[in-house]
């Protein structure tokens, strides 16, 4: 059981697959939530200053929304291999950020999530899954393949819950402002709902 905090100085964010060529393949989410989610991810990654590791299969074209997010962050191009640790630049891109946790959201859950979170935990790492972030064939692969990773041991998340845990002090932080601006974009019902209960930073 996971009970240590992800924190920015523990934390690396690995985003996987996020092809526009898969988009209009998943069923378990609906596009504009899963954008969302992605990119919302993505300024986390960021703006927490975390560990950062975005890769893509080979011939995959990334999601504009996301290349835009990311700016000149490298993104890593591997092979074939359903589990993204298995490719030498990956895991030496993960292992250079010297956190060992993993926090990893992508395409598709029952895919390359699904064997490069169980790979992860093989090597030792606390793993979490941004659920939202991710994405399956269908809503019962989705659910299948995240029930199995959660048997195994990784962590259930969202991008909201994750930023939450990040920043774990909404007062506290040069992030405070990476977190509302985070909240506000993505969330304007709840940003109306924290400005009316406390002053939050301009």
């Amino acid at each position: 059981m996971a009970i240590e905090r992800f924190t920015p100085e523990n934390t690396t964010i690995m985003m996987i697959d996020y092809s526009v060529g898969f988009i209009n393949t998943f069923r378990s989410h609906t596009v504009d939530e899963h954008l969302k989610a992605t990119v919302a991810l993505a300024k986390m990654g960021r703006g927490f200053n975390t560990g950062f590791v975005v890769n893509l299969g080979a011939g995959q074209t990334p999601y504009p929304q996301l290349v835009q997010a990311i700016g000149d962050q490298p993104v890593i191009m591997r092979g074939g291999e359903y589990n993204a640790l298995e490719n030498p630049d990956v895991l030496d891109a993960v292992k250079k950020t010297g956190r060992d946790h993993l926090v990893m959201a992508g395409l598709t859950t029952e895919g390359c999530l699904l064997y490069t979170a169980l790979g992860a935990l093989q090597l030792g790492y606390t793993v979490a899954l941004v659920e939202d972030a991710t994405a399956g064939a269908t809503l019962e692969a989705h659910q299948m393949a995240l029930q199995r990773m959660v048997q195994a041991g990784v962590v259930p998340t969202t991008w909201l819950s994750l930023a939450t845990e990040l920043q774990y002090d909404w007062s506290q932080g040069d992030t405070a402002k990476v977190y509302f601006d985070l909240i506000s974009e993505n969330e304007p019902g709840l940003m109306l709902a924290v400005q009316s209960e406390h002053s939050t930073p301009n």
